[in-house]
């Protein structure tokens, strides 16, 4: 039987809710096959560049280990008794990526919500690029620190009607090459290698983009690292993930509320990150020879009406695809 009173009760000790958090799951079998061989290695340097880089005043990181082994555990256990993770779950099984994307992008606080595959090697100043963005374009819901302009139109119709935007080459060649490389991708056939705007020019060679005064952001973002509005998560399926992993099932679950809440998915014209997928980059991990801490603040979160956008964003959709048939952009 229970014996006093827990002084806890008596001490009402607030707690500190910050602006962003980062949610990060990942799953490394073993070390013997060679597809994982360097994984825990990976693991560490996204770790490491993440938490040099971010504001832990503003930032708080929650690290999901879905059943890895004991080596990739033990670098991600380093981090959590050196206090730099603010949230460590531990799963018996692993359970996939979306699903824990989704159960804890639901239960966290934060106004804004990053999710990343734990195999980025993030560089100095990503996060403040971020939030320059979120900070110019209000319409602005899902930011990615790399640039992404061949998905411009991925469930993002609502730039095209709602926003003044320009058409040239504001993205270096050497940030689109570091993209490509990271992604595995042959640089002559790569994802910026396809006809893009008015069908007529490369992505390579010509982007869409809005500008604010200096700033200047580029529709279109990827999933595997964004920052996110707090109502889109909100607005996350509730159902069920059937499986452990589907190609293409992080789509419907979590690209499309973006637009239908009448958000635009915007990315930096410069290269912030870099996919190591299982192999050391050598030749970008010092590039951060001095750590550049965050300074910047996230704005002000105002959450909208689903229903309203989502109506008005289903009829600009439309409206976008004609358009996209008939060359005009």
């Amino acid at each position: 039987m229970r014996i006093g009173i827990n002084p806890e009760k008596s001490k009402e000790t607030p707690l500190v809710h910050k602006r962003h958090r980062i949610i990060i799951p990942f799953w490394i079998p073993n070390v013997q096959d060679a597809y994982f061989r360097e994984q825990p290695k990976v693991l560490r340097y996204c770790l490491q560049s993440l938490i040099d880089s971010i504001n832990p005043q503003q930032t708080n990181v929650t690290l999901i280990n879905n059943h890895s082994c004991r080596e990739a555990s033990d670098v991600a256990e380093e981090f959590v008794a050196k206090g730099l993770i603010d949230k460590y779950v531990v799963r018996s099984e692993n359970r996939g990526k979306l699903e824990n994307i989704l159960a804890e992008g639901r239960s966290a606080f934060e106004e804004y919500v990053t999710i990343c595959d734990a195999d980025f090697l993030f560089f100095n100043g990503w996060e403040d690029e971020v939030i320059r963005v979120f900070n110019n374009f209000s319409s602005a819901g899902v930011v990615t620190c790399y640039p992404c302009p061949n998905l411009a139109f991925h469930y993002n119709s609502c730039w095209v009607l709602r926003n003044r935007w320009f058409l040239g080459s504001v993205v270096s060649n050497d940030d689109m090459s570091l993209v490509e490389k990271g992604l595995g991708g042959n640089l002559e056939k790569g994802i910026f290698s396809g006809l893009g705007s008015r069908h007529r020019y490369l992505w390579r060679e010509k982007q869409y983009y809005l500008r604010h005064d200096d700033m200047v952001a580029i529709p279109g973002a990827v999933h595997a690292l964004a920052t996110m509005k707090r109502d889109i998560i909100d607005q996350l399926p509730k159902r069920k993930v059937d499986v452990v992993f589907k190609n293409g099932y992080e789509q419907t679950y979590l690209d499309y509320f973006s637009e239908r809440l009448g958000y635009v998915r915007l990315s930096t014209p410069n290269c912030y990150a870099y996919h190591m997928g299982n192999t050391i980059p050598g030749d970008l991990i010092d590039r951060n020879k001095v750590t550049v801490r965050t300074k910047g603040v996230f704005p002000d979160y105002r959450s909208r009406s689903y229903v309203f956008n989502s109506v008005i964003c289903q009829i600009e959709s439309l409206l976008v695809r004609l358009l996209r048939r008939m060359n005009a952009l």
